[in-house]
């Protein structure tokens, strides 16, 4: 019985694939064995071998909107330069611009509600490390050694940064290398003039900084008659007090070789302390915890109001507030400020590490093989325009340095356009400031100004034990409730009274340490930092 069933099978089996090949010769009208390949198989074979092939080269990214897009050049989602990076790249892009200030609020609300765009850039590499854990975005790697050229050479190029771009042994993100006048992130600038009129020197200690403050509010500098100066404005000023005390908050410290949060630290009391001081003493702006984005700070260093500046010294913000100064106060003198020595020693303000700007892939990205290219076209040649402008019209080659034709031009047409140029294979010497000036009279000032606000901005070195913070769920977790729980308690110890000493505040930064799990997370860190120390360098 089974051998007539098995007779059967193998006659059947027969049949149909005599059927078959009559089906495909009758579809054939080529030759005698030739093929006809299925141009729906053909396809699928394609798409198989790489499925982003077909789809359309469209990339969403993520950018700064510091306000800086005058209305005649447009918005920062449609502009000259959107339109140029689409016919140069080939690529259609869209720009997704989120406030400066609250830019990782904004873009967590995004990702949230999958609107999130295709590229996420931050400085912050603690922010990379949250969106990992929160599996917002995926590993680059593969797409990086399948899809690039440019990209690739250049990290070859430069392997220092692959460390920083690693997390868990994949890496989540590229990114390019600063150049020295991005790496001091932060400075401080003083009126000179208003030093000499009353006859005081350049701080160089706490005490005599405010010493200095104190005169600046009292004795009328500025010789109008009126009580009406504000000794200390800016952008920065607590990360300033942090620095100069060696004790930034979301900052890890080695302490006799143990790993210890910045805020938990004696020395971050030693900071409200001194916030708390500054603040009851009319030497900042009373408004300056509630000025969000820095307008009111900006407005009275720019109107001749303000006699120290604390802010952010990189992409020209200093050197575009001081010409707007002298537009207001021709006679205005503000020169470099060094920062002063504390009780914890001396140390520099705010200086960035080795990367420049962080860029991940969105998990819920289409098309990453476009968002490579994007990437290539960049490192490769987008970003010189950029950065610069169109030659012949924002600025002349001299020598290899782009210099600007004109100031005012530059900074209405280009200036907002550089956080589009994310990856950038620049050069750079200070003494390209010189040369990359318009030649104006008072561009050349400016620049010879900027020269020695970055040689004063990388005298002193910034305290960072670790060349990069550790990264894990609970860590992150931490940081994300502590933070507007330490925002909470700094204004609380600055403005409500003698009952909120420093002491109270730093106690009760770390009992809510303690509560969130703070001393399991000290724990993991130095395990952390036991199994990468050989690496740091």
């Amino acid at each position: 019985m089974k051998t007539r069933q098995n007779k059967k099978r193998v006659a059947s089996a027969f049949a149909l694939c005599v059927l078959a090949g009559a089906v495909l010769a009758g579809c054939s009208d080529k030759g005698a064995g030739e093929a006809s390949p299925s141009p729906g198989a053909s396809a699928a074979g394609t798409a198989a071998a790489d499925p982003y092939a077909d789809l359309p080269k469209a990339v969403s990214f993520s950018m700064f909107d510091r306000g800086s897009v005058s209305s005649d050049e447009g918005t920062y989602e449609n502009n000259r330069w959107v339109k140029w990076i689409r016919e140069q790249s080939g690529i259609d892009v869209k720009v997704v611009p989120v406030p400066r200030n609250q830019a990782q609020d904004k873009l967590n609300v995004l990702i949230a509600s999958k609107q999130a765009p295709d590229l996420i850039w931050e400085y912050d590499r603690n922010y990379i490390g949250k969106l990992i854990t929160q599996g917002a975005i995926q590993p680059v790697d593969q797409y990086i050694e399948k899809y690039s050229t440019s990209y690739k050479k250049y990290l070859q190029e430069h392997p220092e940064l692959k460390p920083y771009l690693t997390f868990e042994g994949k890496m989540y993100a590229v990114a390019t290398e600063r150049t020295l006048d991005s790496i001091a992130n932060h400075g401080m600038w003083i009126r000179q003039d208003w030093l000499d009129k009353l006859g005081l020197k350049t701080p160089t200690t706490m005490d005599e900084l405010i010493t200095v403050a104190k005169a600046f509010k009292d004795q009328d500098p500025d010789g109008n008659g009126k009580a009406d100066t504000t000794p200390l404005v800016g952008s920065t000023t607590f990360d300033a007090y942090s620095a100069m005390n060696a004790a930034i908050n979301s900052q890890w410290y080695l302490e006799d070789g143990k790993m210890k949060y910045g805020a938990t630290l004696d020395r971050f009391g030693d900071t409200l302390a001194l916030e708390k001081q500054m603040y009851e003493a009319g030497l900042v702006d009373k408004e300056y915890l509630t000025d969000k984005n820095f307008q009111r700070a900006n407005q009275l260093w720019t109107t001749g109001k303000a006699g120290i500046y604390a802010a952010s010294w990189g992409s020209g913000a200093m050197e575009v507030h001081i010409r707007d100064m002298w537009k207001n106060v021709p006679d205005a003198n503000p020169v470099p400020l060094e920062p002063v020595s504390t009780k914890n020693g001396k140390f520099g303000l705010y200086q960035e590490t080795a990367p420049f700007i962080f860029v991940a892939f969105n998990k819920e990205m289409q098309n990453p093989k476009a968002a490579v290219e994007y990437l290539d076209w960049l490192v490769d040649k987008g970003w010189m325009t950029l950065v610069n402008g169109t030659e012949g019209v924002h600025y002349k080659n001299v020598n290899g340095v782009a210099q600007q034709l004109d100031a005012d031009k530059y900074k209405k047409e280009v200036a907002y356009a550089g956080e589009y140029g994310f990856l950038r294979d620049v050069k750079f010497s200070p003494a390209d400031l010189l040369v990359k000036a318009a030649p104006d009279e008072v561009s050349q000032r400016l620049a010879a100004l900027s020269k020695k606000g970055l040689e004063t901005a990388t005298k002193n070195a910034f305290r960072r034990d670790i060349p990069y913070q550790p990264n894990f769920t609970e860590l992150n977790d931490i940081q994300a409730a502590l933070k507007p729980f330490i925002e909470g308690v700094r204004a609380k110890v600055a403005m409500q009274g003698s009952q909120y000493t420093a002491a109270w505040g730093l106690e009760e930064i770390r009992k809510e340490w303690k509560r969130l799990g703070g001393e399991k997370v000290e724990a993991m860190a130095q395990e952390w930092y036991e199994a990468n120390k050989a690496s740091f360098k």
